[in-house]
């Protein structure tokens, strides 16, 4: 079965040096598809074609606004069409296609349901369009039960046309770092092992301001022999936040990391006390599942998928209460059974996702829509 897979937010990620989570979703994708018997063909939204392995479709916003008005289909309609029979959408650069079925992966229906979350100009414009390409696929995978309830609901769309496939957690996350690894990893960043460990952008819905408040009200000894390490770029309306991360580095209890490789990440996941994700909205929460795999105890919130994708797996937080978030600091860093507890439990649930799971279930749907 030929099936197409837009990749340009993926190409965009390996450009840059910085794959986000759509892009790890799609690079998996196109791992994982052809041992299911899927043959993938790669399509991107680019001005040109970027390298002999891809398909370049020509600017995708142009196209967007056109078929929103006209409720035509894409003029590289064609291109798709007499290379595949199915074009899978895996990065919300959703096509109207006129003789090709199009499946697409909304991740989360943020920009419909939290637009004070949202950032840019033509914010209005922006969600109309999204709302109009979810509208015009055939089917829409996503990620979780919360967020298709979501996307049922701000996209008006039948929940029978709607399916959840889980994410997966990188099998690299299961292999033990040497320690030698973990010592150099560590020098270089001047951190001890045993911190509280965040990763994710620095952005409003992540809620790192109150995890900050949270952690600087542990006692002060506490905050000395477990610090709290941050690792995410910026991402936007942060800036008060970066000020205050700046001015935090020479305390040496909060650690600001901007961005790691793949590799570093591993060692220090691995390196941490805990990982503390008080997100308050998620669509998933992939670091969960990271730090499932390497063994660490889990505090996150108790609202959105979260609760979903954790289960009894992770230590769950009222995300707005900083008292809440940093009681669950306290009780991790002093009672040594519940950390024990909470790496048994981590270790049980990872076990349910892998992205082999992801691409059966993708491939699934494929065959069904056709």
């Amino acid at each position: 079965m030929k099936v197409g897979l837009g990749t340009t937010v993926l190409s965009k990620g390996i450009a840059s040096g910085h794959i986000d989570g759509i892009g790890i979703y799609t690079k998996h994708l196109l791992e994982h598809l052809p041992p299911t018997g899927i043959e993938v063909t790669h399509f991107e939204f680019s001005k040109k074609q970027l390298n002999t392995n891809v398909t370049a479709l020509g600017k995708f916003s142009p196209q967007a606004i056109i078929s929103s008005i006209t409720g035509a289909s894409f003029y590289s309609s064609r291109k798709i069409e007499k290379n595949v029979r199915l074009f899978h959408a895996t990065d919300h650069r959703i096509p109207k296609l006129k003789n090709t079925t199009v499946v697409a992966t909304i991740m989360d229906p943020i920009p419909l349901a939290h637009p004070e979350w949202v950032s840019g100009r033509y914010k209005g414009l922006k969600r109309a369009l999204f709302k109009k390409m979810g509208q015009w696929t055939d089917h829409i995978i996503t990620i979780s039960e919360y967020s298709a309830e979501e996307i049922q609901e701000h996209f008006s769309i039948p929940r029978s046309q709607i399916s959840v496939i889980p994410l997966g957690v990188d099998e690299k996350c299961f292999n033990r770092v040497p320690k030698q690894k973990k010592d150099e990893v560590l020098l270089r960043h001047n951190l001890a092992p045993e911190y509280f460990l965040y990763i994710g952008t620095l952005q409003p819905r992540k809620n790192i301001t109150r995890l900050l408040d949270a952690f600087l009200q542990l006692p002060d000894e506490l905050q000395r022999k477990h610090p709290l390490v941050i690792i995410g770029r910026n991402g936007w309306n942060c800036e008060s936040l970066v000020e205050r991360l700046n001015k935090l580095k020479t305390s040496n209890r909060v650690f600001w990391l901007d961005y790691v490789s793949f590799e570093d990440k591993y060692a220090l996941i691995q390196s941490s006390l805990a990982m503390v994700f008080p997100s308050l909205y998620e669509g998933f929460g992939l670091p969960l599942l990271e730090a499932f795999a390497s063994d660490i105890p889990v505090i996150t919130s108790n609202i959105t998928s979260l609760p979903e994708v954790a289960a009894d797996a992770a230590i769950l937080v009222d995300p707005y209460s900083i008292d809440d978030i940093s009681q669950a600091m306290l009780n991790i860093a002093t009672d040594d059974a519940l950390q024990s507890k909470m790496r048994i439990l981590g270790h049980e649930r990872v076990k349910s996702f892998s992205w082999r799971n992801t691409a059966e279930q993708t491939a699934s749907i494929y065959r069904q829509m056709l």
